[in-house]
């Protein structure tokens, strides 16, 4: 269940709706812990194939394994394969196969997968034959994807192949008003509601871990009362019981300030590099009680010297 008011979450419910029912491949693009995966599921659930979902984490694939692992192999195909294996691909034959952290695929394992996906018959190691199967992808990253489609660490044309339909995922904090609605629904999954006052609460808070942060802070919160309803301060406790410290990621918002050396503290221009919007950026300083001048101040130019760029205003826009 897709849950949300925002435009960003209509438009993936739309492209959802028209596209889950076709065999073209889908590519969800989003921070961790957006809801991916949850996008995943519903294009499967939508896509009324009878076959499995098989969910592989690309990202956790052992390098020496990941052919094996993705299309199987045979006995004895190499060193300890005792046994026959039937790979992921598949395992997802007549329905869906979901590759999540696809970027970060062995770049020598690409155009073994990217043959498959043109030619639908998975190569078994130590076999002569290939087997035939019709699987639906559904592919998952982070921006960081394009990145490495532009300096080769991800197949050009593995990416096109994957990109059938793309599917934007903003972090939360740039669809606040999701905020609520999904914290209604994390909580109506316990019996719990939301007392008056929990919404502002919510929507001040930065949620740097997205969905997943949310869905962990209504589930701290509902140990924090006895009765069927979340206060405003249970709820505040649970977002600080969770809260990061400047110990855990060495400073505050690093990736701001070192937008901020390069581009010169130039509001704009810092957004474009961190791919959000300029109003994002001054909430995210603004939920840490931090501005552009303190920063700049703080952590100077490039070579350590304060700059003399002009600062746009401190003032969220």
């Amino acid at each position: 269940m897709i849950v949300g008011r925002s435009r960003a979450i209509e438009r993936v419910r739309q492209l959802i709706e028209c596209y889950a029912p076709t065999s073209l491949a889908m590519l969800v693009i989003g921070p961790t812990g957006a809801g991916k995966e949850l996008v995943a599921r519903e294009i499967h659930r939508r896509s009324c194939r009878p076959g499995p979902l098989v969910d592989v984490n690309c990202a956790t694939l052992p390098h020496e394994l990941a052919e094996s692992l993705l299309f199987g192999h045979r006995r004895g195909a190499f060193t300890g394969a005792r046994d026959p294996a039937t790979g992921y691909v598949s395992l997802a034959d007549r329905g869906t196969l979901f590759l999540d952290e696809v970027g970060s695929l062995p770049l020598d394992v690409q155009p073994k997968l990217l043959r498959v996906l043109e030619t639908w018959q998975v190569p078994t190691l130590g076999a002569d034959t290939k087997r035939p199967v019709d699987v639906r992808v559904v592919g998952a990253a982070h921006e960081g994807l394009f990145t490495a489609v532009r300096t080769g660490g991800v197949r050009r044309d593995l990416f096109q192949r994957l990109a059938g339909v793309v599917i934007e995922l903003p972090p939360l904090v740039e669809r606040l008003e999701d905020v609520v609605p999904i914290a209604e629904y994390f909580a109506g999954t316990s019996g719990k509601t939301l007392e008056p006052g929990v919404g502002s609460v919510l929507e001040h808070h930065g949620w740097p871990g997205n969905v997943r942060e949310l869905r962990f802070v209504i589930e701290r919160a509902t140990y924090l009362v006895s009765n069927g309803t979340l206060s405003a301060g249970a709820v505040s406790e649970a977002i600080a019981l969770g809260r990061e410290t400047a110990s855990d990621h060495g400073g505050p918002l690093p990736e701001i300030i070192a937008a901020g050396i390069a581009q010169g503290w130039n509001a704009a221009r810092m957004a474009m590099a961190l791919r959000i919007h300029r109003a994002t950026l001054f909430r995210r300083l603004s939920h840490e009680g931090l501005t552009l001048r303190t920063l700049k101040e703080s952590h100077g130019s490039r070579d350590g010297r304060a700059t003399g760029a002009i600062l746009e205003s401190d003032a969220a826009p």
